[in-house]
């Protein structure tokens, strides 16, 4: 396998809900030794190249001890979660006054360069339910109902759902990318 396709793979791997139109994000760390065939900035414009299209967009939002922590979200899913009221609501708190996607980016950036962790608002970005993301900030990590891909405070019924729909995506989505597709034809559009 080619580095390019290698990177392509790790992707695909981590991001395939996303890909798939079932999650509005994901977020995934790339080492620097990953990407020393293929620098950071030509990656990210090939991969935006690439989905774009599908509007689906990829940034670099934190640096941290070589690695590269990379956001992939659906503009359109982003735009449409963070219109809700009660979403702004609880972001406000948190800094976040502008509810443009650049300006959201560029807060929740901000935010986690301030952090020695990532914020806990992030799990929105990833498309958590908020009332399992307020349920982790209350119970600082602890007492939650279920764990899947997040810790589940509020429906789990309706989270286990999510979660095989997720573990589906992964399936398919990686299956399909080692039969030899791209991912331009994987980036549901």
């Amino acid at each position: 396998m080619t580095a390019e396709r290698l990177m392509d793979y790790r992707l695909v791997r981590q991001c395939a809900p996303t890909l798939a139109a079932r999650k509005v994000g994901s977020l995934f760390c790339v080492e620097k030794e990953l990407y020393s065939r293929e620098p950071m900035c030509a990656l990210l414009a090939r991969w935006n190249r690439d989905l774009n299209p599908s509007g689906i967009f990829v940034r670099v939002v934190a640096e941290r001890c070589g690695r590269s922590f990379v956001f992939v979200y659906r503009r359109s899913l982003l735009n449409c979660l963070f219109k809700a009221e009660e979403i702004r609501h609880f972001l406000k708190p948190y800094g976040y006054q502008n509810f443009e996607e650049e300006a959201l980016i560029a807060n929740l950036t901000h935010r986690i360069a301030k952090c020695h962790c990532f914020p806990h608002e992030i799990g929105l970005f990833l498309g958590y339910p908020l009332e399992d993301v307020k349920g982790f900030i209350a119970n600082a990590g602890k007492n939650c109902k279920s764990t899947g891909y997040w810790k589940v405070y509020g429906n789990v019924e309706e989270s286990e759902k999510i979660f095989r729909c997720f573990r589906k995506c992964f399936t398919v989505m990686s299956s399909l990318f080692e039969k030899g597709y791209s991912l331009p034809m994987l980036a549901v559009g």
